[in-house]
């Protein structure tokens, strides 16, 4: 009570002030009308199915409130079900029976699984089966508890008359003593009746109340009036069998002592066999194991049917007419772990040099000491073309120097693996000769080709920060590698293991660096040879004494020139010549428009300038700074064009713009019909508009053959700019390079393992689903890579769910007691029905109908008793139909009794008519 001092110091109760009491009520009656639980909104909805409760959604809604110095939460729980239509064929029951009452008399969602899932249902739907409730449950409950009888009546009180106020028929209940001994007590109203739940645990029961005809006994004592009709017995019995554990070691790629020979695993030991090598790590850890349990029940059976006490029982697995086996897994894999770890790097920002050092790449990239760098490029001597059986150039010096946790020959041993031919005595994994490209769909994900030198580097990197040294010993190959590449370009030699051709925008940006620096080497090799050739043409023009005429013959040849000599690009220009250069052959029977018995012959060009996806972004971003009127986003357009317009001038003298399109653009030569009907041929509306770019580009354009033109791709550049790109990477942007391949080729080791084990069809919706997550997030658009945290964790419950089907098919005796098929569509139900399968279903089948019943019964039968870890007894009474018409409102009663050992749990839910209250 509110109290207050006048002025003679007199206290006086304020009688006018609303209670602590009073105040929670009305706060409550407020949450409960916004979540709409009175009878004519709440109470809709069907019936539930068999084991629905186990397996649907569940909505839950939460509000806090303040009383009595705690922060109390208020929860509303309820189960989602599929939409369906009410079976209005059903006979209705009197109003005043709610669906709280229907889910306590309904016999098909009795006994959940006696294992935890990842989505657990809360104890009181385990309990009574309801499909609604509310939960009145202090904040911090580990701190601040319910322990005393005033504070339990307080709660219980003010819910029951919140319920009567707002019409509630949704139970409500209040959380009492320690949270976690799961007690509740609540109260559930409707129009006549009133349910009480409640909840007694005993450490050490008498002997008696452990058994049936006990149990039976005190519920009629606790039922408030007497029934005519028999109470209607469910019941459970759960075994555990021995915990299996399968002993798969770790296995590390290029392990230098962490081998799995190298590590004791006591037990049994199970290798994971794979088909092709993958430099990741696999195995499960030694905490691995599966835990199995049966389940017998009787659904619904007349007390007057079974007898179970202390002296003999009815309840025992060979008399069950429904027996599951569940298995509950817990397995850590390497693989997984690796890949867990791995994320880390993404958030290390530390560049190469402040782990390798500044000069790790080496001087002038391979050249010697003291060299300029640039020598190189403008020097005379000519490298030769090395064939696949390398003419290997100097090993000395990739691996020397390198700080780092591993030694010289471990990190030999590594470049071997991604360099093979270049280390032919080391090598142990040669590429396949097979084309890439056949192997590779890449309209999915963008990786790379499997087992290519980026899948190689990325698994490689994995394992090197989960095994071999973390961020040190994966800076210091990636350091070691890319000295290799510089090693590879000085020597004019082509990178192993990457497909052929422009770099493909569809794969993976490091396999797009790697394919360019191979159309460098194969530019650069292919412009040193024609030199090569010029030069041998002019000696040979030196020491013969042929005439003009057979010099002519070698016009077509292409020859790089030099800078000074260049035609576009340069001020020197050269005179109008009517003499064809450059010519490649006739375009078909073709000839020019304005000199009719000439032909139109095709130019030699210049190869197509290839980018890379970066290089591509970073012009489409200028060209949209600039602007679409700028000159200079029309010169970087139209290089190419310029180009090809100038060698079609050298090979034509006497060819106009016309004869350009109908050989570069014969969609721009359109055929007209003039007013005499006479056929014609004109160009296009976006070839003759005013302004055109095409036109002013054929102004600018003079007659100059390709082998005087100045090179579009400057092969030595690019290369040097792959190469700088590499060198320069930070830690985390060397894992955005590599995450994507790393995971697939996880994805890729995980179908070769379970293809090995001839279980892939089992597993193939959850292959398809990581791949398809994983294509989604490879070609995300944004900057930042989405969060991997659900694909990796996708990935380690399918190794998870192979470890348990290791475990089950031991446990079914495969392949002497039963047939790997037989195991296969057991397991298929494991996995559609949340980790069990039925053994036993007398229903349906005889005991012994080739499944694990055979296997399993003789097994349990030896020791039943030391087996047994609980027993669930659910005792039942509802009214009948003649009692309802005679105006006696006799509700449903519920008992359920979870006797383990000698512990006992009595949850109670009795029910008493208020019609006549």
């Amino acid at each position: 009570m509110a109290e207050e001092i006048d002025d003679n110091d007199f206290y006086r109760e304020n009688f006018s002030a609303d209670s602590d009491w009073e105040v929670f009520n009305a706060q409550l009656g407020e949450i409960l009308q916004k979540w709409d639980v009175s009878a004519d909104v709440a109470d809709v909805g069907r019936s539930f199915k068999a084991e629905e409760i186990f397996q649907c959604k569940w909505k839950v809604e939460r509000e806090n409130l303040d009383v009595l110095r705690t922060s109390i939460e208020v929860e509303y729980h309820q189960a989602i079900l599929e939409d369906e239509k009410e079976d209005t064929s059903k006979e209705n029951t009197c109003l005043q029976r709610t669906y709280c009452h229907h889910d306590l008399m309904s016999s098909g969602n009795s006994f959940g699984p006696p294992i935890r899932s990842s989505q657990e249902l809360h104890t009181l739907a385990r309990i009574y089966g309801l499909r609604r409730f509310i939960v009145l449950h202090p904040m911090s409950p580990n701190l601040k508890y319910m322990k005393s009888t005033s504070e339990f009546n307080f709660f219980l009180s003010s819910t029951a008359v919140v319920a009567a106020e707002v019409q509630s028929v949704v139970p409500i209940f209040v959380q009492i003593y320690d949270p976690k001994w799961n007690f509740y007590m609540g109260v559930a109203l409707a129009p006549a009746l009133r349910t009480n739940f409640r909840l007694v645990g005993l450490e050490k029961a008498p002997s008696e109340c452990r058994f049936l005809m006990g149990l039976l006994t005190l519920f009629r004592e606790k039922v408030p009036t007497s029934y005519s009709q028999a109470a209607k017995i469910s019941v459970c019995t759960t075994y555990a069998l021995d915990t299996m554990r399968i002993r798969v070691p770790m296995y590390v790629p290029f392990d230098h002592g962490l081998c799995s020979e190298d590590i004791v695993v006591d037990g049994e030991v199970s290798q994971l066999e794979l088909e092709h090598f993958y430099a990741l790590p696999h195995g499960y850890t030694p905490e691995s194991r599966t835990e199995i349990y049966l389940v017998y029940t009787w659904p619904e059976l007349s007390e007057h049917v079974a007898f179970d006490s202390e002296q003999r029982t009815d309840f025992v697995p060979s008399k069950a007419p429904l027996g599951k086996v569940y298995l509950s897994v817990e397995a850590f894999s390497y693989l997984s772990s690796c890949l867990h770890d791995y994320q880390s790097v993404g958030e290390v920002t530390r560049s190469l040099e402040s782990y390798v050092g500044r000069n790790f790449s080496g001087v002038s990239s391979g050249a010697e000491a003291g060299a300029n760098p640039l020598d190189r490029i403008t020097e005379t001597k000519l490298t030769q073309r090395r064939e696949r059986s390398y003419e290997l150039p100097s090993q000395a010096g990739l691996t020397k120097k390198l700080p780092g946790p591993m030694t010289e020959s471990e990190l030999s041993e590594l470049l071997a693996y991604l360099f093979p031919d270049m280390h032919p005595d080391m090598a142990l994994y040669p590429y396949a000769k097979k084309s890439f490209k056949d192997k590779f769909d890449p309209m999915r994900i963008k990786s790379a080709v499997p087992d290519s030198l980026v899948c190689r580097l990325s698994c490689l990197l994995a394992t090197c920060h989960a095994h071999l040294g973390s961020v040190e010993g994966m800076a210091q190959l990636w350091a070691a590698f890319t000295r290799q590449l510089r090693l590879i370009w000085d020597n004019s030699l082509l990178v192993p293991g990457i497909s052929t051709g422009f770099p493909d925008t569809r794969t993976c940006l490091l396999h797009q660096k790697l394919q360019m620096l191979n159309v460098c080497v194969e530019r650069r090799v292919q412009r040193e040879a024609n030199s090569k050739r010029k030069s041998d043409l002019v000696i040979r023009k030196a020491n013969s004494e042929e005439d003009d005429e057979e010099e002519d013959d070698d016009e077509g040849e292409f020859f790089d020139c030099d800078d000074i000599t260049a035609g576009s690009g340069s001020p020197l220009k050269a005179v109008p010549s009517l003499k064809p250069e450059g010519r490649l052959r006739r375009l078909n029977e073709e000839k020019l428009l304005d000199e009719p018995e000439e032909y139109l012959y095709i130019p030699e060009t210049q190869e197509p300038v290839p980018k890379t996806e970066d290089q591509l972004q970073d012009d489409a971003e200028v060209m949209l700074k600039l602007g679409p009127g700028s000159g200079l986003t029309t010169q970087m357009m139209c290089t190419s064009l310029l180009s090809d317009m100038e060698a079609f001038k050298a090979a034509n003298p006497r060819g106009i713009m016309e004869d350009f399109i109908r050989w570069y653009s014969p969609k721009d030569w359109e055929e007209v019909t003039d007013e005499l009907g006479e056929v014609k041929h004109q160009l296009s509306v976006r070839m003759t508009t005013e302004g055109n770019t095409w036109q002013k580009v054929w102004e600018q354009a003079q007659a100059v053959p390709v082998n005087r033109q100045k090179r579009l791709f400057d092969d030595t550049n690019e290369a040097l700019k792959v190469l700088h790109y590499l060198e320069t990477r930070k830690m985390h942007e060397i894992y955005q390079l590599t995450i994507v391949p790393l995971l697939h080729s996880a994805i890729l080791k995980l179908i070769d393992i379970l293809s090995n084990a001839n279980v892939e069809d089992l597993f193939n919706s959850q292959i398809e689903q990581l791949l398809a997550d994983l294509c989604r997030l490879s070609r995300s658009h944004s900057d930042e890579l989405p969060p991997l945290k659900p694909l990796l964790d996708d990935l380690a419950e399918l190794e998870r769910r192979f470890y348990q089907f290791k475990c089950f098919e031991r446990l079914s005796g495969c392949p002497k007691r039963s047939s790997l098929s037989q195991v296969k569509l057991q397991f298929e139900e494991i996995l559609r029905n949340e980790n069990c399968c039925t053994i036993v279903n007398r229903r349906l089948t005889a005991a012994g109908d080739g499944t694990l019943y055979d296997i399993l019964i003789p097994k349990l039968e030896q020791d039943m008793t030391d087996r047994l870890i609980s027993k669930d007894y659910i005792i039942r009474l509802d009214g009948d139909t003649q009692s309802t018409e005679k105006g006696l409102y006799l509700g449903p009663q519920f008992m359920r009794a979870i006797v383990t050992g000698e512990k006992l749990r009595l949850c109670g839910a009795f029910t008493e008519s208020t019609a006549f209250v």
